[in-house]
């Protein structure tokens, strides 16, 4: 193959362009979601600061999937207030998407897992402020990493759900996408484009002079997830000037290694991890494969919130298990409880969508009505 022909391979947008719609994100989802659970299979027995070269490997690779969420969430968000222009509907999707899996899996935490493994005794637990307390911390994001008192106090960590800490985030990411949209930017390629140059300014500000003072981590981690999730909106927004082919997948990576030492490495990251996302999330797989592939259930919420309390009993239950056995026992229980919270309480929840926003359209209508 002559250099021209390898320049078309390469960088000729081999299998199409963003507008096409047949796609893999939610495989791709699942697959983020199964690298977090494989980072903290590794972090629960070990606790905090992350030591080893391969933990620490694991865990550089779970930040590139918590920012791929966030990267495929604006894609997916930017494709639905660009294309409808129903705010009711919006609002119902994302509330429908997020709180009935939440509300359930903080319900069974405090029902079921607490007092199964609190050290207290049930009367104990049930009337302690912590437990009174619960389930109005994770559901409105107040503290979502609380715990229960007893429970799980002798491990290396003792968080009931850690990784619900990014759910307010992206529910902030959803806030602040729809009050945008409501005035036009959001809506807007140029709009979304000037609101990721400011993100990518942002960005680079932290990496320079980060902000220590208080809420320092809510700063760096609404930069960091903001412009994850504004870099996946402007990929949305502009996808019929963007090709995808392995050369610009490649070059893009390579950029950001040269790039990681500098200030513009997180932003420069989260573009080369958006466009090898969408890139592979687009690629063509052929046969029954590629169909099951398109059209797995999608179980990456679920897997995301649940695995953290599994893998905590598990421990519970048999201390001194080492991450890789941890992690044979949190895989396979974490794929079926989130199917069961897929098909038991997700898929119930969206498909009483359009009765929801029906009655609610009904009651605005109603209201509107002179007396």
């Amino acid at each position: 193959m002559g250099v021209s022909n390898w320049t078309k391979f390469l960088f000729a947008g081999a299998h199409g362009r963003l507008e096409n719609r047949s796609n893999s994100f939610t495989a791709i989802r699942i697959g983020f979601a199964f690298l977090v659970l494989y980072g903290h299979a590794i972090m629960l027995p070990q606790g905090l600061p992350i030591e080893g070269q391969w933990a620490v490997i694991v865990d550089t690779a779970v930040q590139f999937a918590l920012d791929g969420f966030f990267i495929l969430s604006g894609y997916m968000i930017a494709a639905s207030l660009i294309n409808r222009r129903d705010m009711l509907n919006f609002t119902a999707s994302r509330v429908l998407r997020i709180f009935p899996g939440l509300i359930a899996a903080a319900v069974i935490l405090w029902l079921v897992v607490g007092p199964l493994f609190t050290s207290l005794s049930w009367a104990e637990y049930f009337t302690h402020s912590a437990s009174l307390s619960f389930l109005a911390k994770i559901i409105f994001q107040i503290n979502p990493q609380a715990d229960l008192p007893g429970v799980f106090a002798g491990h290396p960590l003792t968080d009931m759900n850690g990784p619900l800490w990014t759910i307010r985030y992206e529910l902030l990411a959803y806030l602040a996408a729809g009050v945008l949209a409501v005035m036009g930017i959001f809506r807007s390629r140029w709009g979304l484009l000037a609101l990721f140059v400011a993100i990518a300014l942002i960005s680079d500000l932290e990496m320079v002079w980060p902000y220590d003072g208080m809420g320092a981590g809510t700063a760096f981690a609404a930069a960091r997830f903001g412009g994850a999730f504004l870099t996946g909106a402007v990929f949305y927004a502009w996808r019929d000037r963007i090709p995808l082919s392995a050369g610009w997948a490649v070059s893009l990576v390579v950029g950001a290694i040269l790039l990681a030492d500098t200030p513009s490495s997180m932003i420069v990251g989260q573009i080369a991890m958006a466009y090898v996302t969408l890139w592979l999330g687009f690629m063509a797989i052929p046969g029954k494969t590629g169909h099951a592939i398109r059209n797995v259930e999608d179980v990456s919420y679920g897997v995301y919130i649940l695995h953290w309390p599994i893998g905590q009993m598990a421990l519970a239950l048999y201390p001194g298990i080492t991450p890789h056995a941890l992690l044979l026992v949190m895989a396979p229980s974490a794929l079926l409880a989130g199917w069961l919270l897929r098909v038991l309480v997700e898929k119930p929840a969206l498909n009483a969508k359009a009765d929801i926003v029906a009655a609610l359209r009904g009651r605005r209508d109603q209201a509107a009505k002179p007396a």
